[in-house]
């Protein structure tokens, strides 16, 4: 039997010395040897070390990147003064599936006048401007505010002042106010700024000031704020459902959000009581009420289940990285066992031994972290590229100072953790007895294996939970890819064209540059049609209207009915290839009946028609027309198309209908076989010929455009794959890292049972059967895991069922398969033992 190294700093400190030191100078001595001896140990084992510092960085730093984006967006206060009292006023139309939805100019008057609760309302109108001379401008975004926003999120101005509540009136708002970051981007941080005149769709407006970086906070893609003006008109309180703009407050200092939304509730019963019973009954049947919310909180709303999800996700892989590296530990001690003994025979205590083996830990952990900042970092920027299309008016997240301390913490408590499992195992362990049996011999006994192995099982379960995660998504964003869009996406090329107000001068003008246009389009080679509407599908950002029918099919209490309006040309049929299911679509023969005739489709057909034709069928948004002519009709009926977004709730109800008015701006959509970009380059060279000022921008095909509305879903989707795929090759390595281990504890066994006549077959498949169990027990508590977490992943899944079967079987075979290929490395390794060689050696 050979006899073990005894490293240098095994021999204790001379006990002169012991007695003449003070206890805090022989704790940071022992402190300092344990150091020196730990990195020792890891130069000893370069491929311990590899492995445990990759499996740290990686874990270490993917957790420290969703938690900066965790704080950023949902724990981080708003760079504003007392920002928790900062809210939003919406309006909610519950029964009509309705939430959240704007408010409008007479609730904000009305609220300023009656509200008790606030301490200042403003009202925020985002909006996208042109910006430049006529022939160079650019597309940006703004917004039109009232006076009292600044005041409200308590900023001062960076350069110049704010706006006044003069410049909220018609003619005195031709005014601008810069964010920090445009002014410096565009103008070079010009101090000089203040009173020079930018042009704004077409419009000048002299600079007043520029606003400090904070307000960058309120919505990251403002590039400038201008007054925002409304009429008499707009006032009246017949209008107050009319939801256009968003409305925020700030609440007086004691005053609770259920405070304020208590005083909202009596102010809408007043006008409820004062209303005209039409009024009433859609309000009764619409479900709406005006609510109050903290303004951080609705902002994240919709991205908090993601959020939330990414952070259990990354939290296993966490776990699972700690399961590993402390199962790596508790191997290499017992392999170690001997040193400790000796250390303990020449009068180390079994305290200086556990110092020992948590310094190791933490000194592991700390390098691992290190790294893992490198990891953190990288990751960060790739996920602020997926929240940059989540929620778009955030800023960046960085690793700020409070991020590293969470980061520091982290590494702190991990390392303790996995030091203390190998900490308990020797503690337990006779040291003393250890001396005097083999360094080979199956000494780390049934406690070490049935807690190691209890370590792989946690690992195979947790995984199993992370992949069960990411294939409901998987499953989901095929289902999602199967959804028919109701028209024929190939080869249709799309661009948004904003027209300048002299295009808008009246309805001739209008619809002059409509003509103008769509000829123009039509005259470059190889456009077989073309078509504008008011929207674009995928996009959303289509409002639902009230309506009514003249016969209404659903019974007394029913919430009011509603539809989604699409306005498009005549030939947008053609263009998008629509598919007509009854009647017929508009023609140009109907350009004078653009109030008059709706074409619908197959949910509003099934919806208000359930038993009979829509052909024919009368509505109208709004009231009752006063004569029974006067009622518009339903000519048409075409195949659902889902332009909220693919993925919106299905048998929502779509109208068609032709434009009319003086819109500001629409989407063109261009048939053709040809290259989009060549097409859309003598799209622009059509519009300058016709108008220079007229700009062309978000051009893409419409496939990309649909690609583009799966960009939320595939983001979390990727994201909880790469989570995931660690998961599984951590759990891999964990079964093959006890296996490997376990077959060079037995090799004396295995030598055994191959003198005895035991085949190379039989011995592959006893390892093999060791993995496997340990896989099945991982599996089974796993799924039960997985299947009470699944649950809370409902709102993300697009139909798929949280208990999809075929999403467990195939993780659960994916999970076997790795298993087996991992527990096949050390079986077939113990089937090669030579019996004579492994006797011999023991």
């Amino acid at each position: 039997m050979s006899t073990p190294s005894i490293p240098d700093s095994v021999f204790p400190a001379g006990r002169d010395h012991d007695r003449r030191a003070s206890w805090p100078v022989r704790t940071a001595d022992g402190i300092r040897a344990d150091l020196r001896q730990a990195s020792r140990q890891f130069r000893k084992s370069p491929g311990f070390t590899a492995t445990t510092l990759v499996t740290l960085a990686l874990c270490i730093g993917a957790t420290t990147a969703i938690f900066s984006i965790v704080y950023s967006l949902m724990l981080r206060p708003l760079p504003f003064q007392d920002s928790t009292g900062i809210v939003e006023i919406f309006t909610s139309a519950h029964k009509a599936g309705l939430n959240k939805m704007p408010s409008n100019v007479t609730q904000y008057v009305d609220f300023k006048k009656n509200a008790k609760s606030f301490e200042t309302l403003s009202l925020w109108g985002p909006g996208e401007s042109m910006f430049g001379e006529e022939g160079s401008s650019e597309r940006i975004q703004s917004a039109a505010i009232s006076a009292e926003l600044f005041d409200l999120l308590r900023v001062r101005p960076l350069l110049g002042s704010f706006f006044t509540a003069e410049n909220n009136k018609t003619g005195q708002d031709n005014v601008a106010v810069l964010t920090q970051s445009f002014w410096e981007q565009h103008f070079g941080e010009d101090p000089g700024i203040i009173g020079k005149t930018i042009r704004v769709d077409s419009v000048p407006l002299k600079i007043i000031g520029v606003a400090p970086r904070a307000m960058s906070a309120f919505d990251a893609q403002v590039k400038f704020f201008r007054p925002v003006t409304w009429t008499a008109q707009q006032e009246d309180p017949r209008g107050r459902y009319a939801l256009y703009i968003f409305q925020f407050g700030r609440l007086k200092k004691g005053v609770t959000v259920a405070q304020a939304n208590a005083e909202i509730g009596t102010l809408e019963k007043r006008y409820y009581d004062a209303a005209p019973p039409p009024t009433r009954t859609f309000m009764e049947r619409s479900g709406v009420r005006v609510e109050v919310g903290e303004f951080q909180a609705e902002r994240v709303e919709p991205v908090r289940s993601t959020l939330l999800l990414l952070q259990a996700g990354v939290a296993f892989v966490l776990l699972i990285g700690c399961v590993n590296v402390a199962n790596l530990l508790l191997v290499r001690s017992n392999v170690r066992e001997s040193e400790l003994a000796i250390r303990s025979a020449l009068g180390a205590s079994r305290a200086t031994i556990a110092r020992q083996l948590v310094t190791e830990s933490l000194l592991l952990t700390g390098w691992g972290a290190l790294l893992g900042m490198a990891v953190a970092w990288g990751s960060l920027r790739a996920f602020n590229h997926f929240m940059a299309k989540m929620l778009p008016q955030s800023l960046p997240s960085a690793l700020d100072p409070n991020v590293l301390g969470f980061a520091v913490l982290l590494t702190v408590v991990i390392g303790v953790l996995i030091g203390l499992v190998p900490v308990f195992h020797v503690l337990r362990s006779n040291l003393v007895a250890s001396i005097q049996q083999s360094s080979r011999s199956a000494s780390s006994g049934r406690g070490l294996r049935f807690l190691s192995s209890s370590l792989v099982v946690v690992q195979v379960g947790v995984a199993l939970m992370l992949l069960t995660g990411a294939g409901l998504l998987i499953h989901s964003f095929a289902k999602v890819l199967q959804v028919d869009p109701g028209f024929d996406p190939h080869g249709v090329i799309t661009g948004r064209v904003a027209l300048p107000a002299a295009h808008r001068s009246s309805d001739e003008a209008a619809k002059g540059i409509q003509d103008r246009l769509q000829q123009a389009f039509l005259g470059i080679p190889g456009v077989h049609s073309a078509a504008f509407s008011f929207s674009t599908p995928f996009r959303g950002g289509i409002g639902i209207n009230a309506l009514t029918l003249a016969d209404d099919p659903l019974p007394p209490g029913s919430p009011q009915p509603g539809a989604w309006r699409v306005v498009v040309s005549s030939d947008y049929y053609a263009t998008m290839k629509l598919r007509m299911v009854a009647g017929r679509f508009f023609n140009a023969g109907d350009a004078d009946k653009a109030d008059r005739e709706f074409v619908v489709d197959e949910s509003f057909a099934r919806k208000f028609f359930p038993k009979g034709s829509a052909i024919g069928g009368k509505l109208s948004f709004g009231g009752r027309p006063e004569k029974e002519a006067d009622w518009p009709t339903v000519i048409g009926v075409v195949k659902d198309v889902p332009h909220n977004g693919v993925e919106e709730k299905s048998g929502n109800p779509y109208v068609y209908q032709l434009p009319q008015g003086r819109p500001g701006g629409m989407t063109w959509f261009l048939r053709t076989e040809r290259p989009a970009g060549s097409v859309i380059a003598e799209m622009r060279e059509k519009i300058h010929a016709i108008d220079p000022t007229i700009p062309l921008f978000d051009t893409s095909t419409l496939e990309e455009e649909m690609s583009g509305s799966f960009d939320n879903r595939r983001a979390v989707m990727y994201l909880l794959m790469a989570f995931a795929g660690i998961a599984l090759f951590l759990s891999a390595l964990g079964i093959y890292g006890v296996l490997a281990y376990d077959v060079s504890q037995r090799t004396r066994e295995i030598g055994i049972r191959g003198a005895i006549g035991a085949s190379r077959g039989q011995i592959v498949q006893m390892i093999l059967r060791q993995g496997l169990v340990k896989a099945v027990i991982g599996l089974v508590a796993g799924i039960i895991g997985a299947l009470l977490l699944s649950r809370f992943m409902t709102s993300l899944l697009f139909q798929v069922k949280p208990a999809d079967p075929v999403v467990y079987v195939g993780v659960a075979v994916l999970l076997l398969l790795v298993a087996l290929l991992a527990s096949y490395v050390p079986a077939r390794r113990a089937s090669r033992i030579d019996p004579i060689v492994a006797l011999r050696y023991e």
